[in-house]
């Protein structure tokens, strides 16, 4: 008489996996659907596991969301994502960075996460998705980082133009300037449909990286030209 295996019991290594693949289903849903158009069978159908696994694991949908948008899926050598975006250029006056060399680390910084693969541009997708569409879970971090990015940009040109102070000009390149960077992750389909050389390799990156880097500083060269001229015509 032959004795039936013995059925599986879950094991520790089991619920890591479980784990795993919900943040993982969750995170491509939430990044292409955003948080209000995703349910949580959609997450569960996708990651393989039952329903109640999210409740287990996570709580409820709030907090796997927020487990989504802040547990690391690179290892610790990877660079800041978008919730650390101060990072990517700390104050240049106050830490007396050149600007022109100041404006070249933020354009290196900004988009090495493009280097970290699919995974984590998926993250940033995300995180700029919470950034245009508030879900109302992760409250006003995501704002409050990317608010104070744009004080030390803003800080950063206005000193590269010569004014002791920040004016509405100085606003409007800080909004132009912060968005050729941000554009290649708010519209990575974008890119990579017309243009995925220009993210396919690390070394690409740094080119891409370099070439904004000179083109933001030509676009403030002609901001402060504009103002000569003007000066001038007075």
């Amino acid at each position: 008489m032959s004795v039936p295996p013995p059925s599986h019991s879950p094991t520790r290594s089991d619920g890591a996996l479980a784990r795993r693949r919900l943040l993982e289903a969750a995170l491509q849903l939430f990044a292409d659907k955003g948080y209000q158009k995703t349910s949580t069978r959609e997450i569960a159908d996708r990651a393989g596991v039952n329903l109640g696994s999210i409740s287990y694991y996570f709580g409820d949908k709030p907090g796997l969301y927020r487990a989504v948008f802040c547990e690391s899926f690179c290892d610790a050598t990877a660079a800041p994502d978008v919730l650390q975006a101060r990072d990517c250029l700390p104050n240049a006056a106050a830490c007396q960075l050149d600007p022109d060399g100041a404006l070249e680390d933020f354009f290196f910084n900004f988009l090495h996460p493009l280097k970290q693969g699919a995974l984590i541009r998926l993250v940033m997708r995300l995180h700029f998705r919470e950034l245009v569409e508030p879900s109302g879970v992760m409250g006003s971090e995501v704002d409050d980082d990317l608010a104070d990015l744009f004080r030390n940009m803003n800080q950063l040109i206005s000193r590269r133009l010569g004014l002791e102070s920040p004016d509405t000009d100085t606003l409007r390149l800080t909004h132009a300037v912060l968005g050729m960077a941000m554009h290649f992750f708010v519209a990575q389909d974008l890119v990579d449909k017309v243009s995925p050389e220009l993210v396919a390799q690390p070394e690409s990156i740094d080119v891409l990286a370099e070439r904004l880097a000179g083109w933001a500083a030509s676009v403030i060269d002609a901001e402060a030209r504009r103002r000569k001229a003007c000066g001038d015509a007075d």
